[in-house]
């Protein structure tokens, strides 16, 4: 009586998994558990190396960012300013759950000013940037020295004070382009930090950058 051959090939998931260790004759199929524990290990130590350089580069892009955005506001005031003949001020307020930057015109002409914007007497132009982001926020870097924009040889003090327009929080344009000298300081919660500056009578606006532990300021 004749058997049926018997068969010499697996077929099924068993027959998959054993191609994964079993050595054929001519050479090997897949991978050993030995090997593939060597690529998991190269492949942890490349993210070891790539995860923080990409997180430095998405903080310094979101410093980069708001600076650009308060720049951008405080160009807008001017062109205000300059169009509509009048002294108009920038303000950082709160608004319910957000913050935004709200232009205010001056009603008396001795300049804006926060008691004369809570009477009433400089009234709101109706013209706000809302400031939506929530990566970077006016403030000071806390923790260590921050070495101060306009005297390297000195720090900063007042770091709960990010905003600083004379003895106000307000930047002030004239309809001659003109303006209050002063600085904006933006952080990220960690380790970069931003200042937007104005100068005075040529209302030049200039973003300077630091970072934790660097010894000044760069463009």
């Amino acid at each position: 009586m004749n058997h049926p051959p018997a068969r010499s090939r697996e077929t099924g998931s068993g027959a998959f998994l054993s191609t994964l260790s079993t050595p054929r004759r001519g050479g090997r199929a897949g991978i050993s558990s030995v090997e593939l524990l060597l690529v998991l290990a190269v492949a942890a130590a490349l993210l070891c190396v790539i995860v923080p350089g990409v997180l430095h580069l998405r903080s310094a892009i979101a410093v980069r960012s708001a600076a650009g955005q308060v720049q951008a506001a405080f160009y807008r005031a001017r062109a205000h300013a300059i169009g509509r003949g009048t002294l108009v001020g920038v303000k950082f307020r709160r608004n319910g759950p957000r913050h935004e930057w709200a232009l205010y015109r001056d009603g008396n002409g001795n300049g804006v000013r926060n008691v004369e914007i809570a009477s009433g007497v400089d009234r709101p132009l109706g013209v706000v940037y809302p400031w939506d982001r929530n990566d970077v926020i006016p403030g000071i870097l806390t923790g260590s020295p921050v070495p101060d924009p306009g005297n390297p040889r000195a720090t900063l003090d007042r770091p709960d004070d990010p905003i600083r327009f004379n003895a106000s929080d307000i930047c002030s344009f004239s309809p001659v382009g003109e303006s209050t000298p002063g600085s904006v300081y933006l952080w990220d919660g960690h380790d970069r930090m931003a200042v937007v500056r104005v100068f005075g009578r040529s209302a030049k606006i200039r973003a300077l950058f630091h970072r934790r532990g660097e010894p000044g300021w760069r463009k």
